[in-house]
């Protein structure tokens, strides 16, 4: 797919990571602690007391894996440049900003929530941007899901199908995690991305829930038994007025009389 120019605030954006990195990668080298305290999230340490490392808590997401490191930097960068200007062009100045601080809130939230509740590979530190990344990819799904994106003339796949791959991966990678078999890559900030970036540009009215189809279908089904009783009842009712009719009341049988009493309460309750 081609190359866009970057909007404005996602420019500003790359800057921030790639300054970020900048100072991660020299606070390695001069002062390690500080460096960590602004750009790692690390619950373990702050309920140990560690409380300098609470500017971490959102600046987690501007943090990356520092020098040598390059890959995490690279591809988050890469992804933000090639899907950023779609999500600027439908959010623009500080609306883009506002999504980009829900998405960090929501990554914060749901690590923190798996931190207490499950502990284990969610008690390790996070850095990055990715779940930012997540959430662009997931707005860019639900906006224009039908857009090809061509893979260097290889093959070409539909946005949200890309999408919904990306999910696959990172739904995978929490079940290995969850099974004590974490991959060290923070998928639970993903995906929190993911649903946040989906809800927030409206996925969810816009997409039927994969279940919403069986739903459907059960109160389909439902509406139909409900008419053949009803005119099971109608045809019954009908029949006893006519024996009334013919017969007399007398000529009921006990079933008959406890049907129309069943009748007449129900009329009674509407």
């Amino acid at each position: 797919m081609p190359m866009p120019s970057p909007a404005p605030e996602t420019r500003r954006l790359l800057i921030l990571w790639i300054g970020g990195w900048l100072l991660l990668s020299l606070g390695e080298l001069l002062a390690p602690s500080l460096g960590s305290a602004l750009f790692v999230l690390d619950y373990g340490a702050l309920f140990a007391g560690e409380w300098w490392r609470l500017p971490g808590v959102a600046g987690y997401a501007f943090g990356h894996q520092p020098f040598p490191g390059l890959a995490h930097l690279f591809f988050n960068g890469l992804l933000l440049w090639l899907f950023g200007p779609e999500v600027e062009a439908l959010y623009r100045g500080r609306r883009f900003w506002r999504l980009v601080a829900a998405t960090i809130a929501a990554g914060a939230g749901l690590h923190l929530f798996l931190h207490l509740a499950v502990g284990g590979p969610f008690r390790a530190p996070v850095i990055g941007g990715s779940g930012i990344v997540s959430a662009v990819l997931a707005v860019n799904a639900a906006v224009y899901p039908g857009r090809i994106l061509s893979f260097f003339g290889l093959f070409r796949l539909r946005m949200l199908s890309f999408f919904l791959a990306y999910l696959v991966l990172d739904g995978l990678g929490l079940l290995f995690a969850l099974s004590g078999r974490p991959d060290g890559v923070a998928v639970d900030v993903h995906l929190a991305g993911a649903a946040l970036g989906w809800w927030w540009a409206g996925g969810c009215q816009r997409f039927d829930a994969p279940w919403a189809g069986w739903l459907r279908r059960r109160r389909q089904a439902r509406r139909r038994r409900q008419a053949r009783r009803e005119a099971a009842d109608e045809a019954e009712l009908d029949r006893i007025l006519a024996k009334i009719s013919s017969e007399g009341l007398n000529a009921l049988s006990r079933g008959e009389r406890r049907f129309l009493e069943r009748r007449s309460r129900a009329r009674r309750d509407r």
